[in-house]
């Protein structure tokens, strides 16, 4: 299902497509049973309601935006260390670690843990052991094989939020323990879903965003030049590259009935994709779609999705990125991939994003 109008109404109808796949999913496994119980991402309502309301106490505009400063800190320091080269791994040098030390410290964990988190994310995210169009079988095996970091990871996290719930804090997780709607608060079994969302899959966005948005503007020559001029068009671009090349181009979901979906009939319990990366390239929505157009407006992309699930973290990407790319653009008076043919990619299965970016930069 591709088209802009199809893929929006199937957002944007929980109680027709549900985004609670456990009838249909893999067999039970207490691993993953663990961190689904407060992963809203696949919740529907009145539980997703009653759960991001007590999320969203905590995760405030006031608290992302409060970030910047500290983002742009970040990004300063990992910058300054390889301030003496004229090449480097972007993935490795920025877009890995900036989210994730961001991350970090708003959940109040520490930040020097960050490469054990991107050993983490490595594993849940690489798709090392499914091919582009994985079946069952392959999706079997891969659940086998990331068990132990699922686990591994769900221990520390507990660990955490009890450890904050004993001597709280001045954190995200810290306010989450706290937050309360109608006599309701998160257990702590609950919080691990979030906080372990937050800190691995919350992060792996903005590392793509950051090396996509370096990767298709290198590939549209004078997109840099064009940035550099005119600086105010960065979170107009950054939209575009969201557009261009979405994170996570397809979005499961569970039909509760029968219905027809783009002249076809769809039985209850039927599992669909709503492809977001297609729906962002619907002739019928955007003015030539194929054109990679930093100026494009509006741009009503369904990258960070629709409806009541609309991505909570998008206003942190989007700072961040544009902290990020910002930064790039006054340090450097030439940044170029020398070669697209080194730039190694992440399984496009499991998420669109490079893994390894070598850029070359001249200094401003």
């Amino acid at each position: 299902m591709a088209a802009h109008r199809d893929v929006a109404a199937v957002l944007a109808d929980p109680a027709t497509y549900s985004s609670d796949l456990s009838p249909i999913d893999a067999p039970s496994q207490p691993d993953f049973d663990a961190l689904r119980q407060g992963n809203f991402v696949g919740m529907d309502p009145p539980r997703h309601r009653t759960f991001r309301a007590l999320v969203s106490q905590a995760f405030t505009p006031r608290v992302v935006f409060g970030l910047e400063p500290r983002i742009e800190a970040v990004c300063a320091r990992l910058l300054d260390a390889v301030a003496d080269r004229d090449a480097f791994d972007l993935v490795d040098a920025l877009a890995y670690p900036l989210p994730i030390i961001v991350i970090a410290e708003l959940l109040g964990v520490p930040a020097e843990d960050y490469r054990l988190f991107q050993e983490w994310a490595a594993v849940l995210f690489g798709g090392d052991q499914l091919g582009e169009a994985p079946d069952m079988d392959d999706l079997g095996r891969a659940l086998e094989a990331i068990a132990p970091t699922v686990r591994a990871m769900n221990g520390y996290v507990l660990d955490h939020i009890r450890s904050r719930r004993a001597h709280p804090g001045d954190d995200l997780t810290s306010r989450l323990i706290a937050a309360e709607l109608d006599g309701v608060r998160l257990t702590d079994q609950e919080m691990v879903g979030f906080v372990a969302l937050l800190l691995v899959a919350g992060h792996i966005t903005t590392t793509a965003l950051l090396g996509n948005a370096v990767v298709a503007f290198d590939r549209h020559l004078g997109t840099l030049a064009e940035l550099r001029a005119e600086p105010g068009l960065l979170p107009v671009a950054v939209e575009e590259v969201l557009r261009w090349l979405p994170p996570f181009p397809e979005l499961g979901r569970r039909t509760t009935r029968p219905v027809v979906l783009g002249g076809r009939e769809l039985p209850e319990n039927a599992l669909l994709m709503a492809h977001l990366g297609a729906a962002n390239r619907d002739p019928a929505r955007f003015a030539e779609p194929d054109v990679f157009d930093i100026r494009r407006s509006p741009n009503p992309h369904l990258t960070f999705g629709h409806g009541i699930h609309f991505c909570f973290g998008a206003p942190l990407a989007r700072l961040e990125a544009r902290i990020a790319l910002g930064m790039l653009l006054d340090r450097y008076r030439d940044l170029v991939v020398p070669s697209h043919d080194d730039v190694t990619y992440q399984n496009p299965a499991v998420i669109v994003g490079v893994r390894h970016l070598p850029v070359a930069v001249t200094r401003s």
